[in-house]
């Protein structure tokens, strides 16, 4: 299992963990080479980058969550959000440790596993040195503009090619949008933070999520705020986990054209 890549628009590739299925992102400017995550840490990320490219490379990550970003230790330099600088703590790694110290203490025959799944979702980071994202990037001819998206994580943020249209979101949005990951987040504060956006992506061509190999569509959005508008404690799901206070509350809706869309919050996190 490694890095697939592919090309999905004038030199900008997608690159897929074959195992686990989350994407990376590069583009290619006349100066420099912009690297849009660093997934799971796998060396076969590296290689691929190494393969496709020998321009001086940026490294960026859309939040601070172990799959977009453990593979930091390959790079000197890693630029995000500054709600997400580690130095300001980093929330998923004290709940990770939570949930499963609970499973441990009340599931003994679980632990070699929970202790795999452990390893799998803490950020870890080393000596690479973090800096926080400054309002663009200029690779030579190609431009990427950071858009502030907290919501997922206090310092989530998306990447808008200027140059090719795109829009690289990490998990800003997406047919699963998980906000229990930033407690501060409510569901109508995160809508009306894409419909405030939404009139200033419309002449973006598409959007490029982490979790699937398709991008979405510019109208998705529509439908995104409406799922979040849609959650409330009577239409949800409720999903306890053991460590947690709260029980997770889960949305589930269709809605038009942009499909079957999940809302995962905690009950403070709903109004």
């Amino acid at each position: 299992m490694g890095t697939a890549a592919k090309r999905i628009a004038r030199d900008t590739y997608m690159l897929t963990d074959t195992l686990l299925g989350v994407s990376q992102f590069l583009l290619l400017g006349g100066e420099r080479a912009l690297l849009i995550d660093t997934g799971y840490g796998k060396k076969s990320l590296l290689k691929k980058v190494k393969k496709l490219t020998s321009l001086p490379l940026v490294v960026v990550n859309t939040h601070l969550h172990p799959d977009h970003s453990n593979g930091n230790k390959f790079f000197e330099e890693v630029l995000l959000g500054e709600g997400d600088l580690p130095e300001r703590g980093i929330p998923s790694n004290d709940m990770v440790a939570s949930l499963c110290a609970a499973y441990r203490e009340s599931s003994p025959l679980l632990r070699p596993l929970v202790g795999k799944l452990e390893k799998l979702y803490t950020v870890v980071t080393g000596e690479e040195r973090y800096s926080p994202l400054g309002a663009s990037i200029d690779l030579g001819g190609r431009v990427v503009r950071r858009i502030d998206c907290p919501g997922h994580t206090e310092g989530s943020v998306i990447f808008a090619d200027e140059k090719e249209k795109l829009l690289f979101t990490g998990d800003a949005i997406g047919r699963a949008q998980w906000l229990f990951t930033d407690a501060a987040s409510t569901t109508a504060g995160y809508a009306e933070r894409w419909e405030r956006l939404s009139p200033s992506l419309i002449s973006y061509r598409e959007m490029w999520i982490s979790h699937s190999r398709k991008p979405l569509e510019i109208g998705f959005i529509e439908g995104f705020v409406a799922a979040l508008r849609d959650v409330n404690p009577e239409n949800c799901k409720k999903i306890k986990l053991k460590g947690a206070e709260e029980p997770i509350l889960v949305h589930v809706g269709k809605y038009g054209g942009a499909g079957k869309i999940t809302v995962w919050a905690f009950p403070g996190q709903v109004r």
